[in-house]
């Protein structure tokens, strides 16, 4: 994961002052594309409860001076986070945002199909 502040320089993670300056501040951060149930976990969800005005969009990657491709993300307007799948890029918006509420809607049901043992089968720990 990687993280920065609005302006594209990266956040210290020892630095509270520059963590305070940026609290109100959008942030973005960068993960692969195998970690969407990680961005999942620490920025849509609170406590198990998701975020429901999470929009899903798509950020233009740029090569020198023309657009060349659009990386797959979502906003979290709660905490004012963007989320963008950096490794991977579409032609078209339209692509990259239909590819990640496709991802976000399959790591939904997925989890809701998962279904805990009986208690007398459960570890104790």
């Amino acid at each position: 994961m990687h993280r920065s502040s609005p302006d594209g320089l990266p956040l210290s993670e020892d630095d509270g002052r520059a963590r305070r300056r940026h609290t109100t501040a959008l942030q973005r951060f960068d993960y692969a594309s195998h970690q969407i149930a990680t961005a999942y976990d620490l920025h849509i969800c609170e406590a198990g409860v998701p975020d429901v005005e999470t929009r899903y969009g798509a950020c233009p990657r740029h090569e020198g001076g023309r657009l060349a491709a659009y990386h797959p993300s979502f906003h979290v307007p709660g905490k004012n986070h963007t989320i963008v799948i950096a490794d991977c890029q579409f032609d078209e918006e339209n692509l990259a945002k239909a590819w990640i509420a496709d991802r976000i809607r399959q790591l939904i049901l997925s989890r809701r199909g998962q279904r805990l043992p009986p208690a007398r089968y459960r570890r104790r720990g």
